[in-house]
């Protein structure tokens, strides 16, 4: 499914809905619309509903009969409406095993290209999250590296040649998927999400076979701020979750001293836990959870 233009401009076209109390409202119809398109709009629009209820105005629309399948009734809770990929995850949920021997996941294979899009209101752009492609997204990546701010957590400030090798490298192993974030087509940052049962975090809390880890990078200077992290971290967290249905947790492992960082993904539902000490760094442990995630994030 493809999010229109005119759903993108004035989601609502000035239709609000009617509040019923206890955090629910009822949808009118929006013609230019459909469900799926109208709910994220209305939801993302007003944080404080819990719930929107569809009229029976839209009964035709594409998507009535299997929302009201999903949920039993074109009652639609906040919760359960974004942990259904629709038009945001861009790839099948893969068939993903649990290794009884090993204790973990087996991986699926990485997808390729698009992953995941969103269109954010507050922020008026459109977020992407692609895979790597090292032919055309390797000169940004160097640049970005050899930026200080970057280099100071990355410690990875070296020549081209030898940044090619490493993302070559880091981008190989099965384990690990290497994203580009953009806004509107513009990348902007680079991020990793992991099987954390086999990476180097392992060893220092008590993992389950689904969780999955964070590493993030914002390159361009003029996509930093609030605003900005608010639509990329919510989003990749968003992505984390609809890509592996039985992931619960997601973890990050961030230089301890990187307070600003630590402002951000608390508000954003990810919180230190404690501190230990990786081989290249004081490392805090940080966490969030799947239900903590889709009902004060999302």
């Amino acid at each position: 499914m493809t999010v229109t233009r005119a759903a993108m401009d004035n989601p609502l076209k000035g239709i609000e809905p009617a509040a019923l109390g206890d955090g629910a409202a009822r949808l009118p119809l929006i013609e230019s619309l459909d469900p799926v398109e109208a709910l994220d709009a209305a939801f993302a629009l007003n944080p404080q509903l819990t719930t929107l209820v569809l009229e029976d105005a839209w009964r035709d629309r594409p998507h009535w009969q299997m929302l009201c399948e999903l949920f039993g009734a074109p009652r639609i809770p906040r919760e359960g409406f974004y942990q259904y990929p629709w038009h945001w995850l861009h790839h099948d949920r893969p068939e993903t095993r649990f290794d009884s021997e090993l204790g973990r996941a087996e991986r699926p294979l990485n997808p390729e290209g698009r992953v995941y899009e969103r269109f954010n209101l507050q922020l008026g752009r459109r977020f992407t999250l692609r895979t790597v492609e090292l032919e055309c997204d390797l000169e940004r990546l160097v640049g970005w590296m050899n930026n200080p701010r970057v280099a100071r957590f990355w410690e990875q400030a070296r020549p081209r040649e030898e940044l090619a090798e490493w993302f070559t490298h880091r981008l190989a192993q099965p384990h690990r998927l290497g994203l580009i974030g953009e806004f509107d087509g513009e990348p902007f940052g680079y991020f990793e999400l992991y099987w954390a049962a086999e990476d180097v975090i392992a060893p220092w809390y008590v993992w389950q076979g689904f969780d999955r880890g964070l590493h993030v990078l914002v390159g361009e200077e003029h996509f930093r701020g609030a605003d900005f992290v608010t639509a990329w971290l919510s989003g990749l967290q968003h992505y984390a979750y609809l890509a592996e249905p039985r992931t619960g947790r997601l973890v990050l492992e961030p230089a301890a001293s990187n307070e600003r960082l630590f402002r951000h993904l608390e508000r954003l539902g990810l919180f230190r836990q404690r501190e230990f000490d990786l081989p290249d760094k004081r490392a805090a442990l940080v966490m969030g959870w799947r239900p903590r995630f889709f009902s004060e994030v999302m």
